[in-house]
């Protein structure tokens, strides 16, 4: 029997009416650029060209860290960001430090918040 990889993100973004295309909140206007996504045992893959990459824990996160579902069983931590989200992206973690950007907080901190390096 084959393992069930649409775990709890994909029961959530589901239920938000993501993957259906449906908006999730009527009160916002709706994206054409509504994201797709593939999910697998290790991957979140939106097809706009950014990933993250799914763990069970994290050391410290911090409310600037780009992670989805952070504090669940299911989160998943950014590794890469596309052209169109990656400005957001670099004001989000900007707020947790003068000067950050994504590709400077891949470097120092994402080996570090998930239990790769010990400081």
């Amino acid at each position: 029997m084959p393992i069930d990889d649409r775990t709890d993100i994909a029961r959530r973004v589901e239920a938000l009416g993501l993957a259906s295309g449906q908006e999730v909140n009527p009160e916002l206007p709706p994206d054409k650029w509504q994201p797709r996504w593939t999910i697998d045992a290790r991957w979140v893959v939106f097809e706009c060209g950014c990933r993250a990459e799914r763990c069970m824990n994290l050391i410290k996160p911090l409310p600037t860290d780009p992670i989805i579902f952070g504090g669940t069983a299911q989160q998943a931590v950014y590794d890469a960001v596309c052209h169109r989200h990656g400005p957001g992206m670099n004001k989000w973690i900007g707020f947790g430090g003068p000067g950050l950007d994504f590709d400077q907080w891949r470097r120092y901190r994402r080996e570090f918040l998930m239990g790769r390096v010990r400081r």
